[in-house]
């Protein structure tokens, strides 16, 4: 049975004339007529009661009408639930992240989303947190993977998913008298010369608030935009820094191997630091945005 004649007899009823429900279904008069006749050949009882003038639906025609139009809604229904799903397999999603994206394996992530979606593209970018939000809140990309205070996440209504949990640890020169120190308190290092990430990152503004906790003001020699030149810089004897854990590229076992070029510590008192996927409350992300926001959900629940 062709749906299509289903679609011809809604219009049909509701001209009542031949011609006139050709010209809007836009084919020809006999055409139509011919349609008509084999649905009714087919269900075996005539839809309309014909005269010269007007063709008026039957008693059959009455009890049809419901059906057909549940019949050709559904047609369109699964239509476009199809088209959509191919649409959704084919868009873009713009990301932003903070930096040392390898080290907390959102590359990974982005590389994995592309093997599953191969006909989407994606656009990363890096930025500073602040950045970051002011681009999600400005429509300029689609999620952040950023550490946001959770005043922010309100303020700006993103929903957020949880990611992973970081820590501040202190990196330390391997000739460095503390080198040998497995956890160091702050107090200890405020006579140290500091390498820092650049003032609007989120781990300097934490350096800064746990050092004016313990009484002192961190002496910052350099400030740098990349975590690589940090390490760089401690490596050559530069001074010490403090950095997230997963920045320093830390084995999944979480021991440092002997022979890295640099000393790690972790910090007393312990500080957290939460990354999260974040995204707008106010309005509905697009299918394929979905799909990354998806994907990011099941790796954070096979951790």
């Amino acid at each position: 049975m062709n749906i299509e004649y289903f679609r011809e007899f809604i219009v049909l009823a509701d001209c009542s004339n031949y011609l006139e429900a050709a010209e809007r279904l836009f084919i020809g008069q006999s055409t139509l007529s011919k349609h008509i006749m084999a649905l009714e050949k087919e269900l075996g009882v005539p839809l309309f009661e014909r005269t010269s003038r007007k063709a008026m639906l039957s008693k059959y025609g009455k009890l049809m009408i419901p059906y057909a139009n549940t019949i050709v809604q559904a047609q369109y229904s699964y239509q476009s639930a199809i088209q959509n799903e191919l649409e959704s397999g084919r868009g873009r999603v713009t990301v932003g992240t903070i930096a040392a994206t390898a080290k907390y394996g959102i590359t990974g992530l982005i590389a994995s989303f592309r093997k599953k979606y191969p006909n989407s593209s994606v656009q990363m970018f890096e930025g500073d947190p602040d950045d970051l939000a002011s681009q999600l809140s400005e429509r300029k990309c689609d999620v952040i993977f950023a550490h946001l205070p959770e005043r922010n996440i309100t303020s700006m209504s993103f929903e957020k998913i949880h990611y992973l949990d970081d820590s501040l640890v202190c990196i330390l020169p391997r000739k460095h008298p503390l080198s040998a120190q497995k956890e160091l308190h702050l107090e200890q290092l405020k006579d140290e010369t500091f390498i820092a990430l650049a003032e609007n990152t989120t781990v300097h503004q934490l350096i800064l608030e746990c050092c004016y906790r313990v009484g002192f003001s961190p002496k910052i020699a350099f400030l740098c935009h990349r975590v690589d030149s940090v390490l760089d810089l401690v490596t050559k004897g530069m001074g010490i820094a403090i950095l997230t854990e997963y920045m320093t590229n830390r084995p999944e076992d979480g021991n440092f191997p002997e022979s890295a070029p640099f000393a790690i510590a972790h910090l007393l008192p312990h500080t957290s630091v939460s990354v999260d996927l974040c995204y707008r409350k106010d309005e509905d992300l697009s299918p394929m945005a979905k799909h990354f926001v998806r994907l990011v959900e099941e790796a954070v629940c096979t951790k």
